[in-house]
């Protein structure tokens, strides 16, 4: 889903993420019945990771959240999210960040991400701002 969604003109390796295989590492997926069967809808992950790339248990970066278009705008990536934010605060974690699209900033911000700095490109992804999320609440 990554790759196909998130990077497409990008090569299969660039859909790995640095941080995929620290441990600590979460990956959640979504299933639905799209009326051929249970199929992968939704994709995140939660990585043990500060801003400046550090490992840390306190800290986690989330990372390619994304979902069929299928299912867009029925609250399954929400609810990834969520999970993940309960998972984390099980495990103590204090911050979660991410960098988001552009076009995805209502989603963030309605899930209690706060936008800071100013918006950037990624290059092969487009623009994007730095969302931040305490998880003490």
């Amino acid at each position: 889903m990554r790759r196909y969604l998130l990077r497409p003109m990008l090569p299969a390796r660039a859909s790995r993420y640095a941080g995929d295989d620290l441990p600590g590492a979460i990956h959640l997926g979504a299933y639905a019945d799209l009326g051929g069967g249970e199929e992968l809808v939704g994709v995140v992950s939660f990585l043990p990771q500060t801003e400046n790339g550090a490992v840390s248990s306190r800290v986690y970066q989330l990372q390619g959240m994304v979902t069929l278009p299928a299912v867009r705008n029925e609250g399954i990536g929400a609810r990834l999210v969520h999970h993940g934010i309960t998972m984390l605060r099980e495990r103590d974690a204090e911050k979660i960040w991410c960098n988001g699209r552009t076009p995805a900033a209502p989603f963030y911000e309605r899930l209690g991400f706060v936008r800071v700095g100013e918006e950037f490109i990624t290059p092969g992804t487009g623009p994007h701002y730095r969302f931040v999320r305490s998880l003490d609440s």
